[in-house]
């Protein structure tokens, strides 16, 4: 049996008219030749094999993978599944849950707001939810300060983590409305004071979400909408599962003894989660790591600058528990001599995976839905065959 590619001619793209959203039209990401970008097919057949290698294997059904280069989409591929029942096969275009991956995309929303001057990165929460003054924090007879921004972005905030919360060892009632959420919160003692521990927690971006809410008078969903998505012409990403998007959706497996099988019961809670809710596509991810490979710009016009972006790639204080550390939405991989990110990613408990490396100017997007913890030994070489290609 042949291996099941599914190809996007680079050029097929250029001659593709300009899409619409929201009735403004939008340019496609640029593209480019392979050859031109100094590759040769056999590094691409080598990407293609090691992706294609997850399917033989079973690893995965299917997934996508997109790489950007200076700027140009150079490969941008499917394999696989996305149905093993009906056998509908993976494309660039199908929308998967991208889980953690979220978290890059609710960032820079509130970075754009902190640009706009709507709000400040080190303002502390409750500034906008009062009932956030003073928290106790378990162990402790002193009352402390409630976090910031920056630490609910960072997960320093000192809330409880979602392995807290799974293990009822942090309880929040996560049903409702974000604002519902917030006043169960409020009430709870934190697991450490903000500032001083990473704990890796959805609750950080909740209040972050509330907090826009708060600001712009409208729903988070709106916010992300107006904000972020229609900017960057993200017209694949929302967080509206509607019938028709759920037919479209590549379905979530996870490996067991027996195979690959359909995952049920994903979530905690009917709140939406700004850290974790997000559907889309590789073209919906790659418009918004192209914002920041562009330093703020969309199609040559300023969006955000170039400054607030940069702040997003900072190791935040307390947050080494998260290997080189965490940022604003983003893991920090490299540094360079002077301390500056040069490669950052985020990961989504879904299978997928961004990453950024600004040195090499490369952009790697990879979508799957097998949960990333059973994929390492099959992603990790896929990632090596990459970068190993552009270090060249």
């Amino acid at each position: 049996m042949k291996p099941l590619y599914i190809f996007q001619s680079c050029l097929l793209t250029i001659l593709l008219p300009l899409a619409t959203f929201a009735g403004e039209q939008i340019q496609p990401i640029p593209t480019g030749v392979w050859k031109e970008h100094g590759l040769t097919e056999v590094q691409r057949n080598s990407i293609r094999e090691a992706f294609q290698k997850g399917v033989d294997e079973k690893m995965i059904p299917g997934g996508a993978m997109v790489l950007i280069h200076r700027g140009e989409n150079i490969f941008e591929e499917a394999f696989g599944l996305a149905n093993l029942e009906t056998k509908k096969p993976f494309t660039v275009n199908t929308p998967c849950r991208i889980a953690s991956l979220t978290k890059p995309h609710t960032s820079t929303m509130i970075s754009l707001l902190a640009d706009q001057g709507k709000l400040s990165l080190n303002d502390r929460v409750d500034k906008y939810i009062p009932e956030f003054k003073e928290f106790e924090v378990q162990g402790k007879d002193s009352l402390v300060k409630a976090p910031t921004l920056a630490q609910c972005l960072s997960h320093t905030a000192g809330f409880g983590s979602n392995n807290e919360l799974k293990a009822g060892q942090f309880t929040v009632n996560l049903n409702g409305q974000l604002e519902d959420v917030m006043a169960d919160l409020a009430t709870k003692k934190l697991m450490t004071e903000p500032g001083t521990k990473y704990a890796y927690s959805r609750l950080g971006y909740m209040t972050a979400g509330r907090v826009a809410e708060i600001v712009t008078g409208k729903s988070y969903q709106e916010v992300m909408e107006e904000v972020l998505f229609k900017p960057i012409g993200a017209r694949d990403s929302t967080f509206d599962l509607t019938d028709e998007l759920s037919q479209k959706m590549a379905t979530p497996y996870e490996k067991t003894k027996k195979g690959l099988i359909e995952r049920t019961g994903l979530g905690m809670g009917t709140a939406i989660n700004p850290g974790g809710n997000l559907i889309t596509t590789l073209d919906g991810v790659s418009r918004l790591f192209m914002l920041h490979r562009n330093r703020g710009k969309v199609d040559g016009q300023r969006i955000i600058s170039e400054e607030t972006l940069k702040k997003m790639y900072i190791l935040q204080p307390g947050s080494e528990g998260s290997g080189m550390g965490y940022g604003l939405g983003f893991r920090i991989l490299q540094k360079r001599p002077d301390g500056t990110a040069n490669r950052i990613q985020h990961t989504g408990a879904s299978g997928t995976i961004g990453i950024i490396d600004f040195d090499l100017d490369l952009i790697v997007i990879i979508l799957t839905q097998v949960p990333q913890a059973q994929t390492n030994n099959w992603r990790r070489p896929l990632l090596q065959t990459t970068f190993n290609i552009f270090q060249e």
